[in-house]
């Protein structure tokens, strides 16, 4: 039996566009302005956008309704132009019956399973998660959309591309965009241009800077820990992504060393194989003792963050000098 409300969500877009056109063609062969309806749950009050749901569709036995952003499901905090009453929108879910479709649509890798809203869809309706691509995967989704522009990458661009973006599409796609307006009429991008144009993303700017304490290189570390709060990155933020990357390696350290395998250890700990490959790299050099002990110290330096009176950045310094 097919059903009336989907929730369908993932970090790669074009996946993500996919599936929802999937699940359009079940219900309408051709869309048009009386069987279909876009929205962005950002920018369009959900009262209108239930009114819509709930109207009988016009020459057409059904109709279907993208919702965009629907950010409501995620712990993400979105600023909008009209208040959200996530009651409301629970009271859709429990009555809602058609004969309309609702398709919610959220690029993000994670819902946030605590909230109320998402353990009644989850229970009520149809989820649709679609899961991240692999490092090959993204590498072709690249030279697609490179293609398309009558371009192509060198391998160790490409590299050097997933290297400081990491995985996420999302990423990868802002600074394609700015490859291609950078690049103008040569067809072919080199590791150089990439270097000069690409940003590196949050994530890996903290693995960089876990690298760096790893290493010992103090001085390195602090330069970019500085960068990233000039850049307007809390330093409480930073600890939690450095706490959070340390637990990581401490987790795969002892996974590896139990015979679990790359795939394996990313299905147990829940992260994107390719974080699970870069962390595998860092851990041989890395005892457990030691990661323990860092691990302590970032529970006190969260600590202190929360409720000493000292400036934030030199408790943030200090920590990692003293790890």
């Amino acid at each position: 039996m097919l059903s009336h409300i989907y929730l369908v969500y993932g970090s790669t877009k074009p996946l993500v566009e996919e599936k929802v056109e999937k699940i359009i063609e079940q219900y309408i062969s051709v869309p048009d302005e009386f069987n279909f309806s876009r929205y962005d749950m950002q920018e369009t009050p959900f009262e209108m956008i239930a009114e819509d749901a709930m109207t009988l569709p016009f020459l057409s036995d059904q109709k279907v309704i993208i919702i965009n952003n629907s950010f409501i499901f995620t712990g993400e905090k979105v600023k909008t132009a009209h208040e959200i009453n996530l009651d409301k929108v629970v009271n859709f879910l429990e009555n809602f019956e058609g004969p309309n479709v609702v398709i919610f649509k959220v690029l993000q890798d994670k819902l946030d399973e605590r909230k109320k809203i998402v353990k009644r869809i989850k229970k009520l309706h149809t989820i649709e998660k679609i899961e991240p691509l692999d490092e090959s995967g993204i590498k072709t989704l690249i030279k697609q959309n490179l293609n398309q522009h009558f371009k192509d990458i060198k391998a160790d661009a490409l590299d050097e591309m997933i290297q400081l973006t990491g995985l996420n599409y999302s990423n990868i796609t802002k600074e394609m965009d700015k490859l291609i307006l950078y690049t103008g009429d040569t067809p072919v991008i080199t590791k150089q241009d990439v270097s000069e144009v690409v940003s590196r993303s949050l994530e890996q700017n903290v693995f960089l800077l876990t690298d760096y304490i790893t290493q010992g290189n103090k001085k390195r570390a602090i330069h970019l820990m500085k960068d990233l709060i000039n850049m307007k990155e809390e330093p409480i933020k930073l600890l939690a992504l450095i706490s959070s990357q340390y637990r990581l390696f401490y987790q795969v350290k002892i996974l590896s060393q139990k015979g679990f395998s790359e795939a394996q250890i990313a299905k147990q700990v829940k992260v994107h194989p390719y974080r699970v490959k870069l962390s595998l790299r860092k851990v041989k050099q890395l005892e457990i003792n030691k990661l323990l002990d860092i691990m302590k110290e970032c529970a006190d330096t969260d600590y202190a963050l929360k409720s000493s009176y000292l400036d934030k950045v030199l408790i943030l310094e200090l920590f990692i000098l003293k790890i």
